[in-house]
């Protein structure tokens, strides 16, 4: 009975399971799905390359052995947390930017060392923590010896994050930023710069195979920004702003030969070091450096680009003689006399009227080579548009490389190098390091003569350079040392000289405190 009464329900044995045929046939479905699934998905090992999606890792560098070193670690708490990486690490970073704002800065610590657990890959936690070591925990301590180790500490936890991500150069980048500004432009500047070059554990980690000559933290510095352009020669792309970059090792090899200076080191060692921030200055103005307009531009062709439009402008000149003049002289005797009037007028005694009608006929008054060339004879006139489209390409590129020189300063910095080396310069660095030094010592007189001879060696300085003569930034810094010569004088109960040789600097620069 028992066997009638179970055939005779609906459905038999699937009844009895409890499946219907839609579920059976989706079980089968993933069955048959899970051998190509495994195929495509096999990893690569001693015997084989792996599956498809194994050698697209490999074909593309996307697999952790392209990317870095592999950390069993990292690995197992990916695997730990059952496909919900992403989520904890939501969690984490919330936690982390908890830690932060409260200043618990033991725990924030910790969050972001798992973190990298689970992203050791990502960049930022790398760059978030190193940050956090070597800045904000490092100024707890007192001792500046307990906040140099734990700058350091930042730094190793950097090289920590290199040896997972050797194709990231922005690693590269912030470990030679910590160990050029952290070290080099701290208040603890002197202790830190003489810590780092007596530090055998770190040079040891750094170069295990060899010795630097030079364990200067700005030329440590600068080494490593070299070895983050080189991964980036190297085709690995670069996710920052190119020109920034591509600057630092200029910057690291500028502020050694300032620190060096600093130091009270002159003579060959000094002019060395602003030979070597020329050398990376011109390597710099030669590299290709990607723009926003699409366009590669060298920061050294501006004057060549300006050359080029001047010998085309020229060039149109000597095609259409008296052109580009003529057409001018047409506008302005087409303007009103209301426009003439505004033009007359001086701009800061212009109305907000009188400013809309002059800027509306200064615009009428525009003439470009593009004008000219439409209207020249037909002869004349395709070789004329030809060139006014190279004059117009000269230009705007010489305008885009002014651009980007402005935004890292170039002028100054190529101006301060080609001045720093020579013996002038030299001269007025030294005599006003003696200067201070003899004042610092109560020594006035000795002081005095040293300040002077600054001074009488600045003004061979400005005299040689337009650009630093007109710098305000220049102007201020000689300014605090002539602040300190009146602050001598003062107390020699002598005057300041009425006649100063360095007064156009004075003009220049701001009020003094």
């Amino acid at each position: 009975m028992s066997d009638r009464r179970s055939s005779s329900r609906p459905g038999g044995d699937r009844a009895w399971l409890g499946l219907r045929p839609g579920t059976l046939v989706a079980l089968v479905a993933i069955a048959v799905l899970l051998v190509p699934l495994s195929m495509l998905s096999q990893p690569a090992d001693s015997t084989g390359p792996g599956g498809l999606l194994a050698r697209l890792r490999v074909a593309n560098g996307l697999s952790q052995a392209n990317l870095g070193e592999i950390d069993p670690t990292s690995e197992t708490m990916r695997f730990a947390t059952l496909g919900l990486k992403n989520i904890a690490v939501t969690l984490l970073w919330d936690r982390a930017n908890h830690y932060k704002k409260v200043e618990d800065w033991a725990n924030l610590s910790a969050t972001l060392e798992q973190m990298t657990k689970l992203q050791p890959n990502f960049y930022s936690v790398w760059d978030f923590q190193a940050h956090n070591l070597s800045y904000n925990i490092s100024v707890e301590f007192d001792d500046y010896h307990d906040r140099y180790a734990w700058v350091i500490k930042g730094i190793e936890f950097l090289r920590q994050g290199i040896s997972f991500n050797t194709r990231e150069p922005r690693l590269l980048g912030r470990m030679g930023w910590f160990i050029g500004q952290k070290i080099g432009k701290a208040d603890e500047k002197v202790q830190y710069r003489r810590l780092f070059k007596a530090d055998d554990d770190f040079h040891d980690r750094d170069n295990p195979d060899r010795t630097l000559p030079e364990r200067d933290n700005w030329l440590v510095s600068r080494e490593k920004f070299r070895a983050g352009q080189a991964l980036v020669d190297a085709n690995v792309p670069l996710k920052t702003t190119p020109l920034i970059f591509h600057s630092e090792p200029m910057m690291s090899a500028i502020n050694y030969a300032k620190a060096v200076e600093d130091d009270g080191e002159f003579g060959p060692t000094a002019k060395d070091g602003w030979k070597l921030a020329n050398e990376e200055l011109a390597r710099f103005a030669e590299r290709d450096i990607e723009t926003s307009w699409g366009v590669p531009i060298q920061l050294r062709l501006r004057e060549v680009e300006e050359q080029r439009a001047a010998r085309i402008a020229d060039d149109l000149e000597k095609l259409l003689p008296g052109r580009f003049e003529a057409m001018r002289e047409e506008r302005r005797a087409a303007l009103t006399e209301e426009q003439r009037a505004a033009i007359a007028t001086p701009s800061m005694e212009r109305s907000e009227e009188v400013h809309r009608v002059a800027s509306e006929a200064e615009g009428l008054l525009n003439v470009t080579w593009k004008m000219v060339a439409r209207q020249a004879p037909p002869a004349e006139r395709a070789q004329a548009e030809a060139l006014a489209r190279e004059f117009v390409e000269a230009q705007e590129r010489a305008t885009m490389i002014d651009r980007y020189r402005d935004i890292v300063n170039f002028d100054f910095w190529k101006a301060s190098c080609e001045a720093e080396v020579t013996e002038p310069a030299l001269k007025a660095r030294e005599a006003t390091w003696r200067g201070d030094t003899e004042f610092m010592a109560a020594r006035l007189q000795s002081a005095k003569r040293a300040y002077e001879e600054s001074f009488a060696a600045w003004r061979e300085v400005l005299d040689a350079s337009k650009v630093l003569r007109e710098d305000p930034l220049t102007a201020d810094d000689i300014a605090e040392v002539v602040g300190r010569y009146r602050r001598l004088l003062e107390q020699l109960d002598e005057p300041f000289p009425a006649s100063f040789v360095l007064q156009d600097v004075l003009d220049l620069a701001s009020p003094q405190p």
